[in-house]
């Protein structure tokens, strides 16, 4: 798991999400409120599928309004197959991980799991993840 992963509000707007994307090499930015708790995640598809493709401006957009919400996630006691069950359930490549007051505390990418022990796990997320609806 990446502890402390970047965030956003969902007041920031999609450019400067997209810069942060761009200075972390991520392609997904968990967006938090005041108490820094998940509300929801914005990513790099987000931003060109919903915004750009449909000829709004990123620099006046706000991530409020692309972002995608609620966001799935797991608390930090989740094991790893919880991870790769619910990457392949959901069909996403990265889950946030939230503390018990449901605070943003890391995130767990599809990338993570093949650097673990998981392997086995990788397999069914890869399929799932990249198949088509």
């Amino acid at each position: 798991m990446t502890t402390n992963p970047r965030y956003c509000s969902a007041r920031d707007s999609l450019q400067g999400v997209a810069r942060l994307m761009l200075e972390a090499d991520v392609g997904e930015i968990p967006v938090v409120d005041e108490r820094h708790q998940l509300v929801g995640v914005i990513t790099d598809r987000d931003i060109v599928v919903r915004c750009v493709a449909a000829g709004d401006a990123p620099d006046t957009c706000v991530v409020d309004a692309y972002m995608t919400a609620p966001a799935v996630s797991l608390g930090k006691d989740a094991s790893l197959e919880d991870v790769a069950n619910l990457m392949a359930k959901e069909a996403v490549r990265r889950i946030p991980i939230t503390d018990e007051a449901g605070r943003l505390c890391g995130i767990v990418a599809q990338a993570d799991l093949e650097r673990s022990k998981a392997r086995s796990q990788k397999a069914k997320v890869s399929h799932r993840v990249s198949s088509p609806h």
